[in-house]
C-alpha cells in the first residue's frame, strides 16, 4: 500500500508543514500480500520556513543589482510504502520531489544556477542523517525566472514496531551559508506550507 502526499504553498505561502510524509518511492521486493500486511506510517515531513528561500549575492552589497539568484521552495510531492527488508528489519521507503521557483538576478553570470538543498532525517527529534543534493537550473535565453521540480530522491528509514506510528521525521531546506541564513531571519517572514495526503 502506498501513501501519497503533496504540499502546496498558498498564494502568500505559509508556515508549518506538519504531518506530511516525505518521499514517494516505488516498492521493491514486496509482493501484494506483504504490502497489504505492512502499510507503514509515513515519516513526518517539514520544509523549514527559514531555509525555504535562497538569496545569492555577488558580495558587493544586498541591493537588487548585486543579486545573482533567488530561489523559493513552493512545495513537495511524495509517497511512502514498505521497502525491502534489511537484516529482517522492516523499512519504510520514501521518495520526494521539491518544487521551486527560481529567478536569475542582474549580477548573474551565465545561464546556469546550482542550488544545494538538504534532507535531514530525525529520530525522536535528533538529527541522525543528513543528505545534501544539488540541482542545476538552466535558464533559457532572455528568460529570468523559471519553475522547476527536483529529481525524485529516495530515503529509507526503519519502521517502528507499531507500523501505524513513526518516530522518524524529515526536514528539508536549502543548504545555506551562515550569512544567507542570517539574511532570511532578518528580512523574511518564514514561509508556511500545508500538507495534503491521499491514501
Amino acid at each position: 500500500m502506498t501513501s501519497a502526499i503533496s504540499s502546496r504553498a498558498h498564494p502568500a505561502r505559509f508556515a508549518a508543514f506538519a504531518a506530511a510524509a516525505l518521499g514517494f518511492l516505488p516498492l521493491a521486493a514486496c509482493d501484494q500480500d506483504e504490502q497489504s500486511a505492512f502499510a507503514p506510517a509515513c515519516p513526518h515531513v517539514e520544509i523549514l520556513g527559514e531555509a525555504a528561500d535562497s538569496y545569492d549575492y555577488n558580495g558587493r552589497g544586498l541591493d537588487v543589482g548585486s543579486l545573482v539568484s533567488h530561489a523559493s521552495m513552493t512545495g513537495l510531492t511524495g509517497a511512502c510504502e514498505a521497502g525491502p527488508t534489511d537484516n529482517h528489519k522492516k523499512i519504510v521507503r520514501t521518495r520526494l520531489s521539491v518544487a521551486m521557483n527560481v529567478a536569475r538576478g542582474p549580477a548573474a553570470k551565465g545561464d546556469t544556477v546550482t542550488l544545494p538543498y538538504f534532507v535531514a532525517v530525525l529520530h525522536d527529534g535528533h538529527i541522525v542523517d543528513k543528505k545534501v543534493f544539488e540541482t542545476p537550473i538552466q535558464f533559457e535565453p532572455n528568460v529570468s525566472t523559471t519553475t522547476v521540480r527536483t529529481p525524485v530522491r529516495i530515503i529509507d528509514v526503519p519502521a517502528s514496531d507499531n507500523i501505524q506510528e513513526t518516530n522518524y521525521a524529515m526536514e528539508i531546506g536549502f543548504q545555506l551559508t551562515h550569512a544567507q541564513l542570517d539574511y532570511n531571519r532578518t528580512h523574511l517572514t518564514p514561509a508556511a506550507f500545508s500538507a495534503h495526503s491521499e491514501q
